[in-house]
């Protein structure tokens, strides 16, 4: 049984994620997966779509435990129905036939592969709330470390459960507009800010994703508005502003051109922003840690590889915040 609902008659309400649910008999959530059965809020558990040995930086996480694998797993299913989204064919659906797992096999292959650690990715992984959780809580027994990538759709009162167990979040700010959250994902913006301010201010490791698609998120004023909101919240969580290239039914949009790439990151720079990254480009060094006091650069990156580092730069020896 899922948590994080009432009854309302014979329907139930989810109180999951910002969308409230209420759900007649037999039907799902706009996320497709939890259902009322029974009068009951019921959620499939262990139902796995994808499980794949990964580097921690293709999640992207920079800042945690560089050059480490993590067993990354996903589900079924998503609360927001992003038009672009590279992973439609397991998040714009219900959960079918698959394989069924349980926390402690998940924990058992992630130690067989030599994993540091375990990611709920490639689905939105709130939505398999209930088995992300004991995944963690088995995973924290085992010595492994935890981290969940995620849109950040999520209600304070789960997240707040949900950050004992926990060790690391990517949140994707998909843009920074609730029309264009309306339009194209679906959702709101305002509960997505709301979740990265709640991990901050949890002092839990947090990286933010901002993926740049040309002519609906691009706008040097919407780019200045999100760097402003990060800046204010902490100059030292790391940005990564990724590349779109067409997909799914926004197919008919071009790629993101570098310039834009490289403005964005110009503009971070320019607000303080300690440690500004570009994913999906060749550009060399988009993916390097350059010392925030020296500006020599610390750590170099190639291909979800990260070169040796103490966490240090090894110019002036500033702390680069690295968890390891």
């Amino acid at each position: 049984m899922a948590k994080y609902w009432t009854t309302k008659g014979e329907k139930v309400q989810c109180q999951l994620c910002p969308h409230q649910c209420l759900l007649p008999p037999t039907k799902a959530g706009i996320c497709g997966v939890r259902e009322n059965i029974d009068g009951q809020l019921e959620t499939p558990y262990g139902n796995l779509s994808s499980a794949h040995v990964d580097p921690i930086e293709k999640k992207p996480l920079f800042h945690f435990h560089p050059s480490t694998y993590v067993y990354s797993i996903g589900g079924w299913g998503c609360n927001l129905k992003c038009k672009n989204c590279q992973n439609y064919q397991i998040s714009q659906r219900s959960v079918v036939n698959s394989a069924v797992t349980t926390p402690q096999e998940i924990c058992k292959k992630a130690l067989l592969h030599r994993c540091r650690g375990v990611a709920f990715t490639y689905n939105e992984p709130t939505v398999w709330y209930e088995f992300m959780e004991d995944v963690a809580v088995e995973a924290h027994k085992r010595n492994l470390y935890t981290a969940c990538i995620s849109n950040g759709f999520i209600q304070p009162e789960p997240l707040q459960e949900l950050l004992q167990y926990i060790d690391a979040f990517n949140i994707d700010v998909k843009a920074f507009s609730n029309r264009f959250y309306k339009e194209t994902c679906g959702g709101l913006l305002d509960p997505v800010l709301q979740a990265v301010e709640q991990i901050v201010d949890n002092k839990t490791h947090v990286e933010v994703t901002y993926l740049i698609i040309p002519g609906l998120n691009d706008s040097e004023a919407e780019l200045q508005e999100f760097l402003n909101w990060v800046a204010e919240l902490d100059q030292e969580i790391p940005v990564h502003f990724t590349a779109f290239h067409p997909d799914y039914q926004l197919n008919y949009i071009h790629n993101t051109p570098l310039e834009t790439l490289l403005r964005a990151r110009a503009l971070g720079q320019q607000k303080g922003l300690k440690y500004v990254y570009l994913g999906n480009t060749n550009v060399p060094g988009a993916e390097d840690t350059v010392c925030p006091q020296c500006g020599q650069v610390a750590i170099k990156r190639s291909r979800f590889h990260t070169e040796k580092t103490e966490g240090f730069c090894p110019c002036c020896k500033v702390d680069l915040k690295i968890i390891k």
